[in-house]
């Protein structure tokens, strides 16, 4: 699937589509797994506890839906590497790479706009300041800017939105957020992008494209990806390993001590040759054993890394990783989100005329002392005001609860979904561990070094338990 069906993008712009594993065969994986489900009428229905326990120690392989009863067919990575570079590269050598890198923007962005995509998501940030500014010369007089109004956005990127839009003569709509909206449409969200969300900026961006349809957005060009394609923020992977292994730690506290099919411990069961392979083929005993792979001080390599690592692919990590974070965190907000109330987005760095030429520059182009996507900043000189082509990045907004003027709403959310007859239907959650955590969650500060940790397993939690009731109930497709 890619983000709008005709339209050329690469294989990091795709979402994951899903097939039986049981039951009926389609002749087609289908792209929203609520679509799916219905099929499967006479199976047990719900989510796959194997899938619950590996999704919350990131060790799900890209095969592995969280549905009992269906698997993911993924999208290939490109197999396009970095192109070696043992030196700095001079600047007469970047003139080049810039012009093909800007060109190639400019390209991928005027067929969006041709296709009539009029509409642009604006941050303040470079990305889609770009965005902005090119899709105005593609389309003089016709393009409109959103930006979103909630109490987490950056307020120097909200400024450098109302300057871009204005250079660029353009409309800028400000779309409000209010932020007890937020926690009423955290479940309409967690049912649209099929999967869990991290917090409430996933939420926002629902309830943002939901406004925007409203007030005549149709086809909307979004920044998602530049950072992934152009080694924005050269830190990522490592600060994501060190969150995955928060992650894996934090949620061994709340998983139950896990037994297979046959009532054989994890010890008991190790050295059993589970395959990572999935497909209508997949055993019970496949279904039943992640855990010989995944728990106490024994993890495999595979599991001990990132869960990118899984892939059986001959990929750069690098590129491994930006597949991942993009098929799992970025895109099921800003194209299922958007979907779901009728709204299609574009993700013109995602376009293989983009992502080609950005996934082949040399490192040493991207990143400078320390500063990514140093190149692309050097190619939009000129096209965009420098306090916005060189601004750092900002640290994106991490809580939920905590931080949110609305925290006691959120922690009643929180305890509602937690409780023991929400979580006890998932078979491999501890409904007593997760209480403890959530009240130890309540009293702690946003500041405490645990907060972000904690609430991003407790919204996991949450939104497990949605997708559950959700395919348990038989409830109907959400686009339908």
């Amino acid at each position: 699937m890619s983000d709008a069906p005709g339209d050329p993008s690469g294989p990091l712009a795709a979402l994951p589509s899903y097939q039986p594993t049981a039951g009926p065969r389609t002749s087609a994986p289908v792209e929203s797994v609520w679509r799916l489900l219905p099929l499967l009428s006479g199976e047990v229905v719900g989510l796959e506890p194997a899938s619950v326990t590996a999704f919350l120690r990131h060790s799900l392989p890209s095969t592995w839906s969280l549905f009992r009863g269906v698997s993911r067919v993924a999208p290939l990575p490109p197999r396009i590497r970095r192109q070696s570079s043992p030196r700095p590269p001079e600047e007469e050598d970047d003139e080049p790479r810039a012009r093909a890198l800007l060109a190639a923007c400019s390209d991928a962005v005027g067929t969006r706009v041709a296709s009539g995509a009029l509409d642009v998501s604006l941050s303040g940030g470079v990305d889609s300041a770009v965005l902005c500014t090119l899709a105005a010369r593609h389309a003089p007089g016709r393009v409109r800017a959103w930006s979103m109004d909630v109490h987490f956005a950056d307020a120097v990127e909200r400024h450098n939105a109302r300057t871009v839009a204005r250079l660029a003569g353009v409309e800028q709509v400000d779309v409000p957020i209010p932020d007890a909206l937020l926690p009423d449409l955290f479940e309409p969200a967690v049912i649209a992008n099929e999967s869990a969300i991290l917090n409430a900026r996933a939420v926002a961006s629902f309830a943002f494209y939901a406004e925007a349809k409203r007030l005549g957005a149709s086809v909307m060009l979004s920044g998602a990806g530049a950072d992934e394609v152009l080694r924005g923020n050269p830190l990522a992977l490592a600060s994501a390993l060190a969150r995955i292994e928060e992650d894996r730690r934090l949620a061994r506290t709340v998983l139950r001590a896990a037994v297979d099919n046959l009532g054989r411990s994890p010890d008991e069961a190790r050295g059993e040759p589970w395959s990572q392979e999935d497909g209508p083929e997949l055993s019970d005993a496949v279904r039943g054993g992640p855990w010989s792979q995944e728990d106490g001080p024994e993890l495999s390599d595979a599991a001990r890394g990132g869960p990118w690592s899984l892939q059986d692919t001959k990929a750069s990590e690098e590129v491994l990783y930006a597949e991942w974070v993009l098929r799992e965190l970025v895109l099921p907000p800003e194209l299922r989100g958007a979907r779901a109330h009728g709204l299609t987005v574009h993700t013109p760095y995602l376009d293989s005329r983009f992502a080609d030429v950005a996934l082949s520059l040399p490192e040493s182009s991207l990143v400078r002392e320390g500063v990514g996507k140093w190149l692309f900043r050097h190619a939009v000189r000129g096209l965009v005001p420098d306090e916005v082509r060189l601004a750092r990045k900002t640290p994106r907004y991490g809580h939920t609860a905590l931080s949110s003027p609305v925290r006691a709403r959120w922690l009643e959310l929180y305890r509602a979904w937690l409780s023991a007859s929400r979580l006890e239907p998932m078979e491999v959650i501890d409904p007593t561990a997760v209480l403890m955590l959530l009240e130890r969650y309540t009293r702690m500060e946003p500041q405490d070094p645990e907060a972000d940790g904690v609430d991003r397993l407790l919204m996991r939690l949450c939104s497990l338990a949605m997708l559950h009731a959700h395919a348990a109930h038989g409830s109907p497709c959400p686009e339908s």
